[in-house]
């Protein structure tokens, strides 16, 4: 995608050098002022438009760490309390635990930067509850831990859930294509400006179409918070695996 833009770009500017040869832009020099408003009115909608998305997708980016960091810690006191049980019971439970955090690395991390859910995640992470709910606490304190085990497993539960819905939330398609075309509207309008040199009219086409597709790059990569040049790090989960 990023090759094919730069070409675009490419073939813009052999169309500006043409339509420049050919005096196409005595033309629009005639209409210099009216072209200067409409960049700076197209500029000010995009700027403040890109502005609120990526101010919006950062704060979804955020979240998803934070909803990973949350869910480890909850797990990482299930791991740590579950000492205070009976070996039987603590051995059962750290082994869940670990092939939930290695089923999460190996398979659903990648599921969730594709945008879809994994039902085996899932299936994981019900033995993990199960490993907790069907401890045997052998004394009135471990009968005591095994009640505080449960909430916590519960609370990871729905960490568990908010990490998963977040991950796969993304912008809309319409909102990207309302950006995009206002982009574009943008880099028409400096296509069609008429400076009074060649080398400024054709370096400033591609300075602003670098600046877009730059603009455009960080917006969608950033969209999801799983994969792409910048993401959110997993490595919270190898901390629970034994």
């Amino acid at each position: 995608m990023i090759r094919g833009s730069i070409a675009g770009l490419l073939a813009g500017l052999g169309l500006y050098a043409a339509l420049r040869s050919a005096g196409f832009y005595g033309f629009t020099g005639r209409e210099t002022e009216g072209l200067a408003i409409l960049l700076q009115v197209v500029g000010d909608i995009y700027a403040v438009l890109l502005a609120f998305v990526i101010f919006v997708i950062w704060g979804q980016f955020t979240e998803v760490a934070d909803c990973v960091m949350r869910e480890c810690d909850s797990l990482t006191d299930v791991q740590r309390f579950s000492n205070y049980l009976d070996a039987e019971s603590h051995a059962a439970i750290r082994r869940a635990l670990s092939n939930y955090a290695a089923h999460v690395l190996r398979f659903e991390w990648d599921a969730l930067g594709d945008g879809r859910a994994d039902p085996q995640a899932e299936i994981v992470f019900s033995k993990l509850v199960a490993s907790v709910v069907e401890a045997n606490p052998q004394t009135d304190a471990q009968r005591q831990m095994h009640g505080r085990l449960i909430d916590m497993v519960r609370e990871a539960g729905m960490r568990r859930g908010e990490r998963v819905s977040k991950s796969l939330t993304r912008i809309p398609p319409t909102l990207v294509a309302l950006v995009n075309t206002i982009a574009g509207a943008l880099l028409f309008l400096v296509f069609l400006y008429p400076f009074h040199t060649w080398y400024m009219g054709g370096g400033g086409f591609l300075l602003v179409g670098a600046l877009l597709l730059l603009a455009n790059f960080v917006m969608m990569d950033t969209d999801n918070p799983l994969k792409g040049a910048w993401n959110v790090s997993p490595e919270p989960f190898n901390g629970l695996k034994t």
